[in-house]
């Protein structure tokens, strides 16, 4: 659906995945869509030089997540919550799957 718009089906799956979720790391987001690895990091790297997307170290893993600086931010969520209403029930699932561990907050026990 957001293909045309985004150039890629893989771009237009990520940044509703993102939206979804938040945060996440290109190694979730190509296992929960099935996509592969070097084309989610190809295009999270795409959206992160272009402004859209932002990244930051947390350990050794490098989560991404939309960019509150980014211009556009409120047009571009606006787009994908109506793009999510569009999404078919089978699919909806791997854009809302809930983690199977929690992320570590850096707290001590």
């Amino acid at each position: 659906m957001l293909e045309p718009l985004f150039e890629s089906p893989a771009k237009g799956k990520i940044l509703l995945y993102i939206h979804t979720h938040g945060e996440s790391y290109a190694r979730e987001i190509a296992r929960d869509l099935g996509l592969y690895l070097r084309a989610v990091q190809y295009q999270l790297l795409k959206l992160e030089h272009g402004g859209v997307l932002y990244s930051k170290l947390k350990g050794k893993v490098r989560l991404f997540g939309i960019n509150p600086r980014y211009p556009f931010k409120k047009e571009l969520e606006a787009l994908l919550d109506k793009a999510l209403s569009f999404v078919p029930e089978r699919e909806r699932g791997k854009l809302w799957s809930p983690r199977l561990r929690p992320r570590r907050t850096g707290k001590p026990l």
